[in-house]
């Protein structure tokens, strides 16, 4: 348990590389003479290198010790964070997000493979739950800190912090991580073979289809919120708290869920669950106190996909554990980079109630993605 908590506090660093940026962006926009293209590419660039970066990284450091790749990750990401704080230039900004991601998108698989090959099978649902609560817990502290740090003592000073505490994780997991744990090595061949099974391919693209639908709302959740409550940033906040917290709840549920009935069904109720929900926030009339209800419904329901996704592709394919974890956080920030690009769409043609018919169409689409991976699949108990 100790080593499971350490890692949690690994991607609970990586959540606020990647998160907290967001809090940010207004700031960092000015400060570097940004036109609200160049300010997108702060969000885009890391997503698009994570989506890279993590199953190339991953298979090229096969061969390595896990406590080796563990640190390497972190330390890779404390020197993008660095990169960042110290940018004076848009190109030395993008450079730092990247290199930021490069390594996060190799620290996040290692660390959930490590959590799978340290318990027994029975545990391994709620050992994935308590490593990923980490990213969870940084959704709902990460941005509003981000924030507060970033309009006081300035967003530089946000990222040396993360630099910081990643050059202090990879000390203590050099530390306190166990060498030569036994995890399947992972290389470029298992990658491409792994992109060539189609079987594979269906069960890892899931991931793409569901978080892509759940991204179509949430990249404007906050104009849909004050649309619906006509309130200001007090309210915005608090009821994006309340979702946060529903996603942590979600990510435990989830871990419970897969020890009692197994990944498979668990991930189809994270893919069929969230959808009343997110389409009662674009079509119905709402106030504070409902939409708090129908959001920590869609961050309780949505949130069980992290660790029912990723037990269920390491019971289709234990040998290729580490590449099939790789590939489907690739597969994540490409869904959301989808999903925000379908959200603008929709919102310029038919407002808020367009994003929710765009958000039901790619649910529904990831609801029957699930069904026949299922199929195709197997329904594997982890």
């Amino acid at each position: 348990m100790p080593l499971l908590v350490l890692l949690s506090v690994g991607t609970l660093i990586v959540g606020f590389g990647a998160f907290s940026v967001i809090g940010v962006i207004s700031p960092m926009t000015r400060d570097l003479a940004l036109t609200p293209v160049g300010a997108g590419w702060i969000v885009s660039a890391y997503a698009l290198a994570y989506a890279i970066g993590s199953p190339l990284g991953t298979s090229l450091t096969g061969r390595f010790d896990r406590r080796t790749v563990l640190v390497f990750g972190m330390v890779l990401l404390s020197l993008g964070a660095l990169l960042t704080a110290i940018a004076t230039s848009p190109v030395l900004l993008y450079a730092g997000r990247v290199v930021l991601a490069c390594g996060a998108g190799i620290y996040s698989p290692t660390a959930a493979g490590v959590a799978m090959a340290t318990v027994a099978p029975a545990m391994r649902g709620r050992a994935l739950a308590t490593v990923y609560a980490g990213l969870t817990i940084s959704q709902v502290i990460g941005i509003p800190a981000a924030s507060s740090i970033g309009f006081t003592i300035g967003w530089p000073w946000l990222f040396h912090g993360i630099a910081v505490a990643g050059v202090l994780m990879a000390i203590a997991l050099a530390l306190r991580v166990p060498a030569r744990i036994a995890v399947a090595p992972a290389t470029l061949g298992d990658l491409f073979r792994a992109m060539a099974d189609p079987r594979l391919a269906l069960a890892v693209s899931v991931t793409l289809t569901v978080m892509g639908a759940a991204w179509i709302p949430y990249t404007f959740l906050a104009p849909i919120i004050e649309e619906r409550t006509g309130g200001g940033a007090g309210i915005v906040g608090t009821l994006l708290i309340v979702y946060g917290i529903g996603s942590v709840a979600g990510n435990v549920l989830g871990g419970f869920l897969v020890d009692r009935i197994g990944a498979g069904r668990t991930l189809l109720l994270s893919a069929t669950g969230p959808l009343p929900f997110m389409a009662a926030l674009c079509f119905l009339a709402w106030d504070a106190w409902l939409g708090g209800f129908l959001l920590f419904m869609w961050g309780l329901l949505g949130w069980s996909i992290g660790v029912s996704q990723q037990a269920r592709l390491v019971a289709l394919d234990p040998a290729r554990t580490q590449v099939l974890l790789s590939l489907n956080a690739a597969c994540m920030y490409i869904g959301a980079a989808f999903g925000s690009a379908v959200a603008g769409f929709a919102k310029a043609i038919g407002g808020t109630p367009a994003i929710g018919v765009a958000t039901l169409a790619l649910g529904l689409a990831g609801v029957a993605h699930v069904l026949l991976s299922l199929r195709v699949g197997g329904r594997r108990r982890s």
